[in-house]
C-alpha cells in the first residue's frame, strides 16, 4: 500500500495540515459579537476568564473613553458553548506582585469556580498582563493545568513544544497580521498553527471588526485548517510526543486518534493502535 520508501508527514485530525485557533482574554460584553463571528465562519476560539470579576460585574474605562463591562455568570455558560473557557486568574492581578500562596488562590478558586459554572474540568491557564515567571509556572502545573498561555507572540507557524509557557502566533493589533495570514494560508509547514490573541473590547477601540471578520472569512474557505480549542492543540500535541514513529511502523500511545501522511495516503492511527508499513 505505502511502498518502499516511507515518506511520513504528521497532520492534525481528519488528516488537516494546519491549525487555528484565537485566545482572548477577560469576557467581556464584545465577546457577544465576537463569539457570534466565530459560530458563523464555523471556527473555535478559547476564551480566558476571571471568575470572581464576573460575579461583580466589574467595569473599567479605557484610555479613549470606552466603558469596558464584564459578562455577568449568567450571560456565559451558553455564550462559550462549543468552545474553550480557561482561566485567567480570579481577580486579574499583578502576578509579580504574589506570594506563591496568593498564586495558588488565585489560580485553583478560579479554576473550581469556572468548572461549577460550566459543569467541566478547565485545563487551560492564560497569565493576565505580561508578568511570568518560574513561580508561576511552577504553580500553573501543582494546580493541575495542562497549559499555561504567557504573553509573548511567537510570530512563528511551528508548533509550540513548552506547553507552560505556551505563546499564541500574534496580537490581533499588530500590523503584520495581514501578510502573516497570507504567509499561513500558503505554507507547507509540518503542523503549522496559527493563534491570534488578544481582547474583543480592542476591536471596538481600534475599529476592526470588519478587519477580524475578513481573516475569519479567508480561513473559513481553507479546506486544509482544522478549527481547534487551545486545550483540543495541547492535547493532541502531547498525544503525538507520545507515538513511537519509526522507519517500519507507527505506534500511537494515547487515547486519541492520531493522523499521518504516509507515501501520500492520509491514515488514522487510532488509540494504542500501532500501524505496520510492511
Amino acid at each position: 500500500m505505502y511502498g518502499d520508501v516511507f515518506m511520513i508527514r504528521k497532520l492534525y485530525p481528519y488528516g488537516k495540515k494546519k491549525a487555528f485557533n484565537v485566545t482572548y482574554d477577560d469576557g467581556v460584553l464584545q465577546d457577544v459579537r465576537f463569539v457570534g463571528l466565530l459560530n458563523k465562519y464555523k471556527l473555535k476560539g478559547t476564551f480566558n476568564l476571571n471568575s470572581k470579576l464576573m460575579e461583580d460585574e466589574f467595569q473599567w474605562t479605557h484610555n479613549c473613553g470606552l466603558v469596558v463591562t464584564r459578562l455577568k455568570v449568567d450571560d456565559v455558560i451558553s455564550l462559550y458553548e462549543g468552545h474553550e473557557v480557561a482561566s485567567h486568574t480570579k481577580t486579574h492581578p499583578f502576578m509579580e506582585e504574589l506570594t506563591k500562596e496568593a498564586i495558588l488562590c488565585q489560580l485553583s478558586e478560579d479554576k473550581a469556580n469556572l468548572e461549577k459554572i460550566f459543569g467541566y474540568e478547565i485545563k487551560g491557564f492564560a497569565v493576565p498582563f505580561h508578568y511570568y515567571s518560574d513561580l508561576i509556572e511552577e504553580c500553573v502545573k501543582e494546580c493541575g493545568f495542562e497549559y499555561g498561555r504567557i504573553s509573548e507572540e511567537s510570530l512563528s507557524f511551528a508548533p509550540q513544544n513548552n506547553y507552560y509557557r505556551w505563546k499564541a502566533t500574534i496580537f490581533h493589533s499588530i500590523d503584520k497580521l495581514d501578510n502573516m495570514i497570507a504567509e499561513f494560508v500558503k505554507t507547507e509547514e509540518e503542523l503549522a498553527l496559527f493563534q491570534i490573541v488578544g481582547h474583543s473590547y480592542d476591536l471596538d477601540v481600534d475599529n476592526r471588526w470588519e478587519h477580524m471578520e475578513n481573516i475569519f472569512d479567508v480561513i473559513s474557505q481553507q479546506k486544509d485548517i482544522l478549527p481547534m480549542t487551545t486545550i483540543q492543540i495541547v492535547e493532541y500535541f502531547k498525544a503525538m510526543d507520545k507515538a513511537e514513529i519509526t522507519d517500519k511502523s507507527i505506534y500511537n500511545k494515547s487515547d486519541i486518534s492520531l493522523w499521518f501522511n504516509i507515501n501520500n495516503h492520509i491514515c488514522e492511527v487510532k488509540p494504542n493502535e500501532e500501524i505496520i508499513y510492511v
